[in-house]
């Protein structure tokens, strides 16, 4: 039932969301912060960048314009290139009216914020302040802990303990990953790749869990699935990448843009 539900969510029309362009590491659409605030946060996020080269960047908007977060984050972090070369960038989306924390990781951070830290960052250190309508102490907590488990201070540990086998980090896991199965399904214009596929993850369960039932439901649902992304129109290359890149250059005695860095598609969210 979920693999139809997300199959249905699928996006069918262009992309609604139009990327800002930042004005510094926090670009505050939202208004949710003093202007002190920003300056504190922006000078805390210049030294941070300028003793590791590792870059923090912060977008607030009013609302996604009905897109999905993690495709509002890639399409931001895409156009502005969060990160250098060493792919070690961080891009925290917060949509307001969403009330949604996005946090995404770039491919070189991903190994000391993998997606459970991601997730237990946005849901456990900045969460809790914005429900309270505190988002400055919220900024500072989720960069705090950015910078101890990037640094090695904190580890995964501090999270294992959160969260369900159903959490919202784990189902927005699988509708990313169908967006992926979708983007590769499509391109090969199959109809029964996708009946396969769904044989194997069956297959999986089968062995994990005993669940025989599985297999011939997956394959149907295998079937289907490739059926309908085989037939859609695939005119939106540049959006269903999860490698991340833009140009920029960094230095001394300000903001002055960001590095190019590329993302691995990890990450993690929540609600507030």
């Amino acid at each position: 039932m979920f693999l139809l539900s997300a199959l249905v969510m699928m996006p069918l029309t262009a992309f609604a969301f139009q990327t800002p362009a930042n004005d510094g590491f926090l670009t505050d659409e939202a208004g949710i912060i003093t202007d002190q605030q920003e300056q504190d946060i922006e000078k805390m996020l210049l030294e941070y960048q300028q003793q590791t080269s590792n870059e923090i960047a912060i977008l607030t908007v009013g609302n996604l314009d009905g897109e999905v977060p993690a495709d509002v984050a890639v399409e931001v972090g895409r156009k502005w290139g969060v990160g250098s070369s060493k792919n070690n960038g961080v891009l925290i989306l917060v949509s307001t009216e969403d009330r949604h924390i996005e946090l995404q990781v770039g491919y070189g951070l991903e190994g000391a914020v993998p997606d459970i830290v991601a997730t237990g960052i946005a849901g456990t250190e900045m969460a809790p302040q914005f429900r309270e309508g505190k988002y400055y102490e919220g900024f500072l907590a989720g960069i705090d802990a950015l910078k101890k488990h990037i640094g090695g201070e904190y580890t995964a540990d501090r999270y294992s303990g959160e969260g369900g086998s159903w959490s919202p980090g784990v189902i927005f896991f699988f509708f990313i990953l169908l967006q992926g199965l979708g983007a590769f399904l499509g391109r090969s214009r199959s109809w029964w790749l996708g009946g396969i596929m769904g044989g194997v993850i069956g297959l999986a369960l089968v062995v994990l869990f005993g669940w025989w039932v599985s297999i011939p439901i997956l394959i149907l649902l295998g079937l289907l699935f490739d059926y309908i992304v085989s037939r859609m129109p695939h005119h939106r290359r540049g959006r269903g990448s999860f490698w991340w890149g833009g140009g920029g250059g960094s230095g001394g005695g300000g903001f002055r843009g960001f590095g190019g860095g590329s993302f691995g598609g990890g990450g993690g969210r929540a609600k507030w």
